[in-house]
């Protein structure tokens, strides 16, 4: 079965999609917490349950990237780049 590079992408933006969301809410949630120094227990087992919820989402997307590149026979960040513009990411311009 012959895997298109267009349902890739799909798949690939959906992920991207899981990890910004959960990479905005571990900044919501600092935000809310404020300095780490000043945090009680409690906080620390929150902002450990909410890390350890965020990693799934990158580990996902890190995975199908490797997976998907090698399988499809691109380089993967040539097909990085691919789910970044199919997600309407704006590249920046490396400054030397």
């Amino acid at each position: 079965m012959k895997i298109e590079l267009s349902d890739v992408l799909d798949e690939l933006v959906e992920l991207k999609e899981a990890s910004d969301a959960a990479h905005a809410e571990l900044t919501r949630l600092q935000n809310e917490l404020g300095e780490s120094a000043q945090w009680t227990e409690e906080q620390h087992v929150t902002w450990r349950d909410a890390w350890e919820d965020a990693r799934e989402p990158w580990w996902l997307l890190d995975t199908a990237l490797e997976d998907y590149a090698e399988t499809i026979g691109l380089d993967r960040d040539d097909l990085e780049a691919m789910m970044l513009k199919a997600a309407g990411h704006v590249p920046r311009l490396e400054v030397d």
